[in-house]
């Protein structure tokens, strides 16, 4: 099979569709470790095919696109967990 009928074939709405739903599991569960058993089983996709399809989709691998998740994760939460408390004493006194 030639690249360009392997690639067709895999280019569908409905593979699109689950990949989406894939990264929004990823999201989802980026704290927790991910794997590929745990990848392929949300998926449906063996490993070779969850790289075709991220490599087509996403233009990186899953697993650069579970770090990159993470990452993004991490920039928007505050530093310490009473940061919010905080942030909402610092609006009651701005508002009086």
């Amino acid at each position: 099979m030639s690249r360009v009928t392997k690639i067709n074939t895999i280019v569908t709405a409905s593979n699109a569709e689950r990949i989406e739903a894939l990264c929004v599991w990823i999201a989802d569960n980026c704290d927790s470790s991910i794997g590929w058993d745990q990848l392929s089983k949300q998926s449906g996709f063996s490993h070779k095919e969850l790289i075709t399809l991220f490599q087509l989709y996403k233009q990186q691998t899953p697993m650069a696109f579970i770090r990159q998740v993470r990452e993004q994760k991490k920039k928007s939460l505050p530093s310490h967990p009473q940061y919010a408390l905080f942030l909402q004493k610092d609006k009651l006194i701005d508002n009086n």
